[in-house]
């Protein structure tokens, strides 16, 4: 069998298919070839659809199985996760003609009276219907009626952007992998947990394994090199956290907000382009600004209506800063507090008045134990059961890749099999920051979807992986995107879960944290990874004390982002790239309680804006957490593991996907439109 061949092969099987084959050198040699020969088919197949009388119209028409859609989410996936030179060269090649194909389908205009012709005219079910409409709706947004010159112009726009968003992409990672900090000193490491310190050591033994040590940022004795860390979350927070240096706290600080805006990796241009095609596309479809577009299909109504509803918080989040500075302020006969040094002076106020100890707490969350506590909790909820799965040919699910740990599941509700499900949990320097949740494969006719949950924790190498509790709460997290999809009852692809509305679609992530942070909920999770006793008293009382300490950082970092997306993209217009730093560090120092210096340039990093799918949507995350009090406070009123309560959650919210508008399914849920004061409740905000 050649190669093509071969990879046809996997692509159409029903199971998960050989990734590690699929992302071979071998293959990857010729993918690009492949892409183009799938595309070519493609274009065949739609110019016979448009040739074809209306008669012969159905809803199948346009439901069809594509080996270039599969193989391209493969494609990215593998770039995402183990990125290298010859995958990023098949994307900068392949996307800018996927786009231009995109484009000639998205402004057919017998295409569009094809879905036209079919919504007034076949015999639809509900979901089909939804799926036509929905369609039909698109092309009206984009203006199918416009002049070809205008039809044009939007074409070239989305070529751009496709371009300029890959570009973004690639900066924030490669500034993110040169990245590294040596010590030669654990002087000022003392308070670290073990775990962080042993990962420390073996990153320094991975960087300098084949090269000499580099100059030390902090050279303390002029000695050996000992200690090294990245840009990982894990090893920020370990710093910003343990570090007893302020210097070097404020290095990493300086670092991670200006990623990507200086030298070779500047984003700034990257910026302003992308702001000014988006906002062009959206004054050709006749609207304000791309804001007002990207809200045609949320759940928010218009800007005006997000801004109404989250505008107060910040100054009430600010009333309760000031409280918590000037405790930590009197607490360590401080004259002066640093952003850089809340981290560092919070962690030692929670372990010297309240009694809450972070390294202790770790101990209390393994990783194994974490992950089967999740499986439990989806298991008494939801009916849901995981099965360790290892496919044919494909890694064994302790197999290593790069640093990547990966395991393959096969996924059960009520004893039925409905999805495969992938976990790639570790960090590796070539894998994008953040963690998320994909569908890797949509489900289509007897294939089952292939969902993907993907994260950046630091293995231990040497004994077991202790997890922080806002790790804890990012597995849970991002496993509640992978159940909102392999959940949903549709037979089709459009109407999972991850095609809710896009403010909408944090809530079941958001909500799944609860079972993992919640003060009902963590002594069920919490197992010290010796001794298996549940989380001691003392800490539980400790967690209960500070259950609303530091809550006001996370709203006004929630306030900061939002705001300055819907100032990219609505209000504001920008001359030129120092007008652009001007005016979001004036903007940013307006919202925030710490004054931030001028190399503050967090945007140039900002990926889920600029490369991802929140442009002018960011608000969706805190917006989803006004509706995840909402709905919490019906799980408290009875109890959390209730499984009435669950089964109502999963009735009108989860299983439905995207078949019904957020609105509706919110207010089938509670009956009414979504109030704030929960959220301000759970926050300690009056």
């Amino acid at each position: 069998m050649n190669i093509k061949n071969k990879i046809i092969q996997e692509l159409e099987k029903k199971e998960i298919p050989d990734l590690d084959f699929l992302s071979s050198k071998e293959v990857l040699e010729i993918s690009e070839e492949l892409l183009l020969e799938f595309l070519e088919e493609e274009k065949k197949d739609f110019e016979k659809k448009l040739k074809l009388d209306n008669s012969k119209i159905d809803f199948e028409l346009f439901e069809e199985e594509s080996k270039l859609n599969f193989f391209w989410s493969l494609l990215n996936h593998f770039n995402s996760t183990n990125s290298n030179d010859k995958l990023r060269e098949i994307i900068e090649n392949i996307e800018p003609k996927l786009t231009e194909f995109a484009n000639e389908v998205a402004y057919s205009k017998r295409f569009f009276e094809m879905f036209e012709y079919c919504l007034e005219n076949c015999n639809l079910d509900q979901e089909q219907a939804k799926i036509i409409s929905d369609t039909v709706k698109h092309y009206k947004i984009r203006w199918i009626n416009l002049s070809e010159e205008k039809q044009e112009e939007l074409k070239k726009i989305s070529l751009e952007l496709s371009k300029l968003t890959t570009k973004f992409s690639n900066n924030v990672l490669d500034d993110e992998k040169d990245f590294i900090y040596f010590l030669d000193s654990d002087e000022f490491l003392k308070d670290f947990p073990e775990s962080d310190l042993e990962n420390a050591k073996n990153l320094y033994k991975e960087k300098t394994k084949n090269n000499p040590p580099l100059t030390p940022a902090f050279n303390t004795k002029g000695g050996e090199i000992w200690y090294a860390f990245d840009s990982s979350a894990s090893s920020y927070t370990a710093i910003m956290k343990y570090c007893s240096s302020s210097k070097i706290r404020k290095h990493f600080a300086d670092a991670h907000s200006s990623f990507a805006s200086k030298w070779k990796y500047d984003n700034r241009e990257n910026v302003l382009k992308i702001i000014e095609l988006k906002n062009k596309k959206a004054e050709i479809l006749w609207y304000k600004n791309y804001a007002e577009l990207s809200l045609e299909f949320k759940m928010a109504e218009s800007p005006k209506q997000v801004i109404d509803l989250l505008s107060d918080l910040s100054q009430k989040a600010k009333i309760k800063a000031q409280k918590e500075i000037k405790e930590i302020k009197e607490f360590f006969q401080l004259k002066e507090l640093n952003s850089w040094d809340m981290a560092y002076y919070s962690r030692i106020l929670k372990e010297k008045k309240y009694k809450l100890d972070d390294k202790k707490l770790k101990e209390y969350f393994e990783f194994r134990n974490t992950q089967n506590a999740l499986f439990d909790t989806v298991n008494k909820l939801y009916g849901i059961e995981m099965e360790k799965y290892n496919p044919p040919l494909a890694p064994t699910f302790n197999t290593k890749v790069g640093e990547n740990v990966i395991e393959y599941y096969k996924v059960y509700k009520d004893w039925k099999f409905i999805s495969y499900f992938i976990w790639d949990y570790f960090y590796n320097e070539n894998k994008r920051s953040g963690a998320w949740a994909d569908e890797l494969r949509s489900r289509f006719l007897d294939k089952k979807s292939i969902v993907v949950n993907v994260m950046g924790f630091k293995k231990s190498q040497n004994w077991k992986t202790l997890l922080t509790l806002w790790e804890v709460t990012t597995l849970f997290h991002e496993f509640g995107h992978a159940i909102h999809s392999m959940l949903s009852k549709s037979k089709y692809s459009d109407l999972s879960g991850f095609w809710v509305e896009w403010d909408f679609v944090e809530l079941p992530s958001q909500i799944m944290e609860k079972w993992a942070s919640s003060e009902l909920a963590i002594k069920n999770v919490a197992k010290h990874f010796e001794t298996w006793e549940t989380l001691s008293d003392e800490l539980f009382q400790s967690l209960q004390k500070l259950k609303y300490f530091g809550s006001w950082n996370f709203i006004l970092g929630q306030t900061n982002y939002w705001v300055s997306d819907m100032m990219f993209y609505s209000w504001e217009k920008f001359e030129n790239i120092e007008d652009l730093d001007k005016k979001y560090l004036e903007k940013i120092n307006k919202l925030s309680i710490f004054k931030k210096e001028e190399n503050y340039k967090q945007y140039c990093s900002f990926s889920h804006i600029f490369a991802g799918g929140y442009s002018a949507g960011y608000y969706s995350y805190i917006w989803a957490d006004i509706i995840v009090e909402e709905v919490w406070e019906e799980f408290r009123k009875n109890w959390i593991y209730d499984n009435k309560t669950a089964q109502k959650f999963y009735d009108k919210i989860l299983w439905a996907g995207s078949i019904k508008k957020a609105s509706k399914m919110f207010q089938d849920f509670k009956w009414r439109w979504v109030k704030i004061d929960a959220f301000l409740e759970a926050n300690g905000i009056k």
